[in-house]
């Protein structure tokens, strides 16, 4: 894998990168200045184009499912987000010599083949299923604003189509720090859909059907739960972020601001969608919106986000497969390094392309990405591996309270979101919804 597991403790580890590992040496701090890499800014952008996206689309529906308490289910997946963040981070640095280089690394140094084996699963279940995800509504919402205009091409050929442009700069971009300038584009594409989504909510709610609110609805909460975890799981690509900054020690402060700014949008597409639609909301909340112009800005908008987000989740993956294969210029050569990149990649590519085609069911698939993948890795994982890394000896007893109440919430939502996911991913199948 890149490493020795039987030096995990003297943290026989990848450097941060070649053109600043000497600097951080002579500073004895390695998280000191990076000349070369990218700002705060691009940091901020990357998180929030991964993190805000189509899960914005499901939290009107996680309202009707779970009733008002989803708000407050809203900001604490906000803040537990953060403060697993900011742990998992920790760990990249826990021996103060070496850096560690991957989620996956952080799992071998923590808990040997075992850790690094359960961080591969979720880890992969995950940065490979929210491209899917991704797919999977680009190819719906394509074909349903295409349909009069383009009627003979389906919907799985339009998923193809998607994955087919994703691929030019997937494949030409080489790490997150080339893809920046895409998150950029697709945070500005994020914001005219959430834009769209609360003003259509707005607009339509003087015509809504009377019914009545729910405050809570106590068996669709770990449901809820698990589906709200999608709209923070960003941390697959957090180190990947945090490596490519200039000032990595303001990744705590850049982490909290873009998954603040994410809540915000958020509540702007959940709490008007749900006053209006009420147990009537539909996800993606597209279609519960009115057939008009705002509706196709908005589908444009979250296809443009699909198409300017899913290279940087995905270029994070690939990043991993590379090192593993030891994919670089000076193992392969500068035309081999090229060739294995482009194999890699489109194999990625094609993966995730027939997944979302052979599973098209956009809701039922989100409840259990964020159940089976995201509550282990966003809530579960950095929690217990800061304390096998690092020591909950050194934590005060409210941080370890804190870290109990994530534990009991995000295994909760994993073991009972995923076991209700599967049976509507069941009932999709056998009913034959499209």
């Amino acid at each position: 894998m890149g490493y020795d597991l039987e030096k995990k403790t003297t943290g026989s580890v990848h450097s941060v990168s070649s053109d600043h590992e000497a600097g951080c040496k002579d500073s004895g701090d390695l998280r000191a200045e990076r000349p070369s890499q990218g700002s705060s800014y691009q940091a901020f952008f990357n998180i929030v184009c991964v993190v805000a996206g189509t899960g914005t689309l499901g939290l009107p529906y996680c309202l009707a499912q779970g009733g008002w308490i989803g708000v407050a289910i809203l900001v604490l997946s906000m803040t537990m987000s953060i403060y697993t963040g900011i742990l998992l981070v920790k760990c990249l640095y826990y021996n103060g010599h070496t850096r560690v280089a991957s989620y996956q690394e952080v799992g071998a140094h923590a808990f040997g083949k075992w850790g690094l084996g359960a961080v591969w699963f979720f880890h992969t279940s995950v940065i490979l299923g929210v491209p899917v995800m991704f797919f999977i509504l680009s190819g719906t919402e394509i074909s349903g604003l295409t349909k009069e205009s383009v009627p003979g091409i389906s919907k799985e050929a339009w998923i193809w189509i998607c994955c087919s442009v994703v691929s030019i700069p997937f494949v030409l971009m080489k790490t997150l720090k080339e893809v920046s300038l895409l998150s950029v584009f697709g945070v500005l594409a994020t914001a005219v859909l959430v834009g769209v989504a609360t003003a259509e909510s707005i607009i339509a709610f003087p015509n809504r059907i009377p019914f009545s609110y729910d405050v809570i609805v106590v068996r669709n909460l770990p449901t809820v739960v698990a589906t709200m975890s999608v709209c923070f799981g960003g941390n697959v690509v957090y180190m990947h972020v945090e490596e490519a900054m200039r000032h990595p020690k303001s990744f705590n402060k850049v982490l909290a601001s873009a998954m603040i700014f994410c809540c915000l949008m958020y509540a702007l597409v959940a709490i008007p969608g749900y006053i209006t639609y009420g147990p009537f909301a539909k996800s993606p909340i597209l279609s519960s919106l009115p057939e008009n112009a705002s509706r196709k800005v908005a589908t444009i908008m979250i296809i443009a986000h699909v198409l300017l987000a899913a290279p940087v989740l995905m270029t994070a993956f690939a990043l991993e497969v590379e090192r593993i294969f030891s994919v670089t210029v000076e193992r392969r050569g500068r035309f081999g390094e090229r060739i294995w990149r482009t194999l890699i990649r489109l194999g990625i590519m094609g993966v995730v392309g027939g997944i979302a085609c052979l599973v098209p069911f956009f809701d039922s698939f989100l409840s259990l990405l964020g159940a089976f993948g995201n509550c282990m890795l966003i809530y579960v994982m950095p929690i217990g591996f800061y304390w096998k890394l690092i020591g909950w000896r050194t934590m005060k007893w409210y941080e370890l309270v804190w870290c109990g109440i994530i534990l009991v919430i995000g295994l909760l939502g994993c073991v009972i979101g995923s076991m209700d996911a599967i049976k509507a991913l069941h009932k999709d199948f056998t009913q034959g919804r499209k």
